[in-house]
Formats: structure tokens, sequence, C-alpha cells
């Protein structure tokens, strides 16, 4: 009797081990197959967000790592606003190099990088006849959708092409971002609009010329990397190669 009892309380202690090796091993393991995918958030300004998309899945399906990258888009001068008080961006994506060199000023950020520069375009969904020029001399009779000069470098570039061929349209919309102004003229609500040429790399039925440009400001559009993170500075990197920028030309970009 006392070597069964003996026995029993062996098996007993032998189990109880063995569940308490099992829920070790469990622990060691679950955080390697579980692991949280790591976190990037990137700020975009509007007439970048197709090609920022593009890169991402490009750099997604290179990585060797899991990854959550959640990219906000807006208007570059909203975007720098929001960095400025203290949003949570790893890097910053800029349609105009002014606000990053704000940004740096103020000690927002770490280093810059330009990675394109930007064309106007005229574009209308009414599909007018002519060259550059018979599209102007109908402006001063036309509802134009520009991006607000105050926000959006592409804004300020119409405004200078307007007043470079001392053009008053009939009605002038402003959008928030070069994209909302690109919205206005699909929607109907404007007959012609001043936009980024990158914007033409999605399915659109209108037309559009190219603005010389000459007519206004070059638009030399720069990241910048806010964070320390490696994973920030891995993107911001690869930003750099040819690879990116070769996506980026083929994007509408110079």
């Amino acid at each position: 009797m006392v070597l069964i009892s003996d026995l029993g309380h062996s098996m007993s202690d032998m189990r109880v081990k063995l569940i308490m090796i099992f829920a070790a091993l469990c622990l060691l393991i679950t955080p390697l197959s579980q692991a949280e995918p790591a976190r990037l958030t990137i700020a975009c300004a509007a007439n970048f967000s197709a090609t920022m998309n593009k890169l991402v899945e490009l750099y997604v399906t290179q990585s060797q790592q899991k990854l959550d990258i959640r990219v906000s888009v807006g208007s570059s001068g909203a975007l720098a606003s929001q960095i400025h008080h203290g949003a949570p961006y790893d890097l910053f994506f800029s349609a105009d190099r002014d606000f990053i060199d704000q940004l740096l000023k103020a000690g927002k950020g770490r280093e810059r990088h330009t990675y394109a520069v930007g064309d106007v375009v005229l574009y209308s969904r009414q599909q007018p006849d002519g060259v550059l020029s018979d599209w102007l001399i109908k402006i001063p009779a036309a509802t134009v959708a520009i991006a607000n000069p105050q926000l959006a470098p592409y804004g300020r570039a119409a405004q200078s092409i307007l007043e470079h061929q001392g053009l008053t349209p009939r009605k002038q919309v402003q959008g928030t971002s070069v994209l909302h102004a690109f919205q206005f003229v699909e929607t109907g609500h404007a007959e012609y609009g001043f936009i980024a040429r990158s914007l033409l790399q999605r399915e659109v039925k209108g037309s559009w010329h190219a603005i010389p440009p000459d007519w206004y400001e070059p638009i030399s559009q720069d990241a910048m990397l806010i964070t320390n993170s490696s994973h920030a500075r891995a993107f911001f990197d690869f930003i750099k190669s040819e690879q990116a920028q070769l996506l980026i030309r083929a994007s509408g970009y110079r």
C-alpha cells in the first residue's frame, strides 16, 4: 500500500512538473510567434499620396519584418502644424521645403532629403480643344480650382501662374490641398484646375496641358526624419534608393 501511494504521488508530481515546463515553453514561444508588427506613422502631402501607397507596398514586400505602416494625408501646411504641436509622426513627406525649414529650426526633426520635384498642369474635365494659350483665354469666364496658397505649394504656384499671365478667373475655388482642388474639377464644381501632374497617374477622364516651369517657383518636395526609430530610418533611407526614385519619377515627378 505504501509503495502504491508513493508511486501515485510521484506520478502526480511528474505531471505537475511537465505542465509547468510546458507552460514555461509557451511563454517563451508566444512572443516570437505573435510579435506585434513594427509601427511606422507617416505624414504625407496630398499630391504624393498615391505614390506613397506604391512605395509602402514595395517596401513591405521587401521587408523581413512585420510592419504596420499608417499614412496620414493632408496639405503640407496642415500636417506641419500638427507636427509642430506634437503629433506622433515618424516621417513627414512635405510638398513644401519652407515647412521643413520651419520644423527643423523649431527642433521638430532630425534631417531632410529632397525626394521629388513636382510639376503643375492645367486640368479640365470638359476636354476643350486647342493648345494651352487657347485654354488660358477662357479662364476669365470660368471657375478655376486651386489649392490654398497658404497651405500648399501647388496653390502658390497656381497663384503665380495666374499673376504671370495677368488672369483673373470669373470665380476661384480653393481646396485645402491640391487633391481637393483636383476633386473640384472632377465633380464639376470647377471647369479648370491647376493641379499636380502626379495626380494624373490615376484614371482620369479629362484633358490637361503642362505649365512651363519658368512660370512658377520650383516645387522641391522634402522628406523629414522626425523620430530616431530604426524603422523610420530604414524607410527614410529606402526613399533615397534607386528603386524608389525610379518609382517616384514614373509617378509624374522629376
